[in-house]
């Protein structure tokens, strides 16, 4: 953890303790799952640059109606209902 905290490095200078840098770099593995995944939902490797060479006005307009299409998923199974009761 002692390498984080360089100048210039994770925490920019912050005093930061241990705990909340574990806690941190515990999340990005977290979300390095969900980008994952969404990127073989998606077919598209964000390491590789080839992706972006067939930006045609038909893909622009299939990548509009895919994004309509998940905000309206999205309205009709809420990932996150309401709850009057406290969960633990």
């Amino acid at each position: 953890m002692k390498n984080m905290k360089t100048f210039g490095g994770l925490t920019h200078g912050r005093g930061v303790s241990d705990s909340v840098l574990s806690r941190l770099t515990q999340g990005m593995i977290a979300l390095q799952h969900i980008s994952d995944g969404i990127e073989k939902f998606c077919s598209v490797d964000l390491i590789s640059s080839d992706q972006h060479l067939k930006i045609s006005d038909s893909r622009v307009q299939r990548d509009n109606d895919d994004c309509r299409k998940m905000v309206e998923w999205f309205k009709h199974y809420n990932p996150f209902p309401e709850n009057s009761n406290l969960i633990q």
